[in-house]
């Protein structure tokens, strides 16, 4: 980990200690939207190079998970139809 991530991490532990606090008088309190509002502060959301790479491998995998798909077909097509002409 590089020392940002690691500053990240340590100032959303921080953060979770403090909206644990505050989801607890929340939840005496009956405030649903402030504590959903903690909540969504908690989640570490990826940075644009995460998000570019992850994108990236699943195009990439559905592409060519789609190109066997229709070579399979295409091999099982041709096969099935020799096997049909000779009968």
């Amino acid at each position: 980990m590089e020392d940002s991530e690691i500053k990240k991490n340590a100032e959303n532990q921080n953060e979770l200690q403090k909206s644990e606090k505050n989801t607890k008088t929340d939840k005496k309190s009956g405030g649903f939207f402030k504590a959903l509002k903690t909540e969504f502060k908690r989640i570490v959301w990826p940075d644009k190079d995460t998000i570019v790479k992850e994108t990236t491998a699943v195009v990439v995998v559905t592409v060519i998970l789609g190109v066997i798909i229709a070579l399979l077909d295409f091999v099982i097509k041709t096969g099935l139809d020799k096997i049909i002409q000779i009968g």
